[in-house]
């Protein structure tokens, strides 16, 4: 049988796990390159999605991030490809695909010079430098919820979720963010997002001030991308939060295989279109009566016909200090939720999502888009028949996206509802999705609801007007608290720049975004109190000019 014993240095073993299937696969490195991840707060993806809004990606599946800086340079060069097609490009269009000639002008060099592969090693020591304030005031949400092992998580930041749980406490904050990466021998990578931050005044409440928010060791095999190391993650159709896998918590050590561009299933299968998938086995933290419990996941998306996405996912919980009585075919069972096995003793904890999203290019390109997420699985004809369906207290995303709201196109809207179930996220014993007390879902949490409008409007092609309202609903998960229903409302301005060179530093790349907030709550927490919170920030990135060293 495996015990946690056994696992005790939980980094160790997966790191040492992942460097040995790295150095066995070296002989196939042939015709790879350096494969780096780029952060989920890098505006890069927010270029991506204007591009794909305007119909200028055909290949593009946004609903799995991260994605690599050679991915992206792909995709800047197929959209470079449509557009030449165009007698009269939209100049929104042009203004975007100029600043991601910018950002990634390294990597779309590799790819149109054909030098993707067999690259001599090279380092970036500066990729991207950012300075990030926050100020902060009002109450923080609570999750608690009453079973064997209760669950007890609370919010990183209110009104600024998928911020990856940088410190941070009620005043003011500070963050400044420094990302990197190098490359050696033509098909291995290393890539680090390291922040330090927190209170501008000394604070018992963010005691972590350093830390590596995305970071991993990265082997290209081909198609092929192995990567070891804290990895952000966001997974499905979701633009105000993610049901499956969402950026609120800190990431989680893990081991990671996904294609680096889409490919195809093999086969008849082929005819589901273009496909990304990523898969892991990692370990959570030790905060939980079965300290550091194991997490795999897995995500196909798929596009069988131009303006259709597809896409399921999977994760499971299981294992951690006490619930470990099983061997290594009932740990690989686990794992891959082939065989879950019998939970006394050795519980576990499923998720599955499916999502589609549909695009209608004669409505002005709208995007209706759907997903439905489930918690654990069923027998709705008993255990004799055998039957498991995956659905069992299910959450929804429902959503509209338009990014040509006016006939200029420069203005979008969405309107996006989402309803959770009161066992999402939750689970009778520990195996509930947090990491370090933070939900690594949807930030609203167990029993709550969220319609939100938002509206944004391009000026000058440089600069992007931000808005929504929305109406939050969470009702009471414990007995005692069943008379007080949480209910908020609230707005969100923002202003984004799009990324510029500034030219007394040498072409350097700037960017920089503000946003404001305000949200009234009445019986916060299920209390017989109100709050009024609020949130500024303001981020402030920086790409040094060049600044690649390479050895040949």
């Amino acid at each position: 049988m495996i015990r946690n014993s056994q696992f005790r240095s939980r980094s160790k073993w997966a790191a040492t796990a992942a460097l040995l299937i790295m150095l066995s696969l070296v002989a196939r490195a042939a015709a790879s390159t350096y494969v780096v991840f780029i952060p989920l707060d890098d505006p890069i993806y927010d270029e991506l999605d204007t591009l794909d809004g305007l119909g200028l990606l055909d290949s593009y599946l946004p609903e799995v991030k991260p994605i690599s800086r050679v991915e992206a340079a792909r995709l800047v060069i197929e959209a470079n490809s449509k557009i030449a097609q165009i007698k009269s490009p939209d100049p929104l269009a042009l203004a975007t695909l100029d600043a991601l000639h910018s950002e990634l002008a390294l990597e779309i060099g590799w790819l149109e010079d054909d030098h993707e592969d067999n690259l001599p090693p090279m380092v970036r020591p500066v990729q991207r430098l950012a300075l990030q304030y926050v100020y902060s005031s009002g109450e923080q949400r609570e999750f608690y919820v009453e079973n064997a092992h209760p669950v007890t998580a609370s919010e990183a930041t209110p009104l600024l979720p998928d911020d990856s749980d940088l410190p941070s406490a009620s005043g003011n904050n500070g963050v400044a963010l420094w990302s990197g990466w190098a490359g050696f021998g033509g098909f291995l990578s290393g890539y680090a997002e390291a922040a330090y931050g927190g209170p501008l005044t000394d604070s018992a409440q963010a005691p972590d001030r350093d830390r590596i928010v995305n970071g991993a060791a990265v082997v290209s095999l081909g198609n092929l991308a192995i990567s070891y190391g804290n990895e952000a993650m966001q997974w499905g159709v979701g633009y105000y939060g993610q049901l499956a896998q969402s950026a609120n918590a800190s990431a989680f050590p893990a081991l990671r295989f996904q294609n680096i561009h889409p490919g195809h299933l093999p086969g008849f299968l082929r005819y589901l279109g273009l496909m990304r998938y990523n898969a892991f086995l990692g370990q959570l933290d030790d905060d939980r009566v079965f300290a550091h419990p194991w997490i795999a996941g897995q995500i196909v998306a798929l596009k069988p016909l131009p303006n259709l996405d597809l896409g399921v996912t999977h994760a499971i919980a299981f294992g951690g200090s006490g619930n470990d009585d099983y061997g290594i075919g009932g740990f690989f069972g686990r794992a891959t939720g082939i065989d879950t096995g019998n939970p006394d003793g050795a519980n576990t904890n499923s998720r599955v999502s499916v999502y589609s999203k549909l695009r209608f290019p004669s409505l002005r390109s709208a995007e209706l888009y759907a997903e439905i997420l489930g918690e654990d699985f069923y027998q709705p004809f008993g255990k004799k028949l055998g039957l498991k369906l995956p659905f069992k207290s299910p959450s929804y995303t429902l959503g509209l996206y338009v990014p040509r709201l006016t006939c200029d196109g420069l203005t979008d809207g969405r309107l996006e509802w989402t309803l959770l179930d009161r066992n999402y996220s939750t689970h009778s014993d520990s195996l509930y999705w947090t990491n370090g007390g933070v939900l690594m879902g949807y930030p609203l949490g167990p029993g709550g609801q969220r319609l939100d409008w938002g509206l944004g409007r391009w000026v000058a092609m440089r600069y992007k007007l931000k808005s929504d309202l929305y109406y939050e609903f969470r009702e009471p998960l414990a007995a005692a608290d069943a008379s007080l229903t949480e209910r908020g409302a609230g707005f969100r301005l923002g202003l984004a720049r799009m990324p510029f060179k500034i030219n007394r530093l040498q072409g350097a790349i700037a960017d920089f975004e503000l946003a404001a907030a305000a949200e009234y709550v009445s019986h916060i927490n299920y209390l017989n109190t109100d709050s009024t919170r609020m949130m500024l920030m303001l981020s402030i990135g920086l790409a040094p000019p060049s600044g690649v060293f390479a050895w040949r």
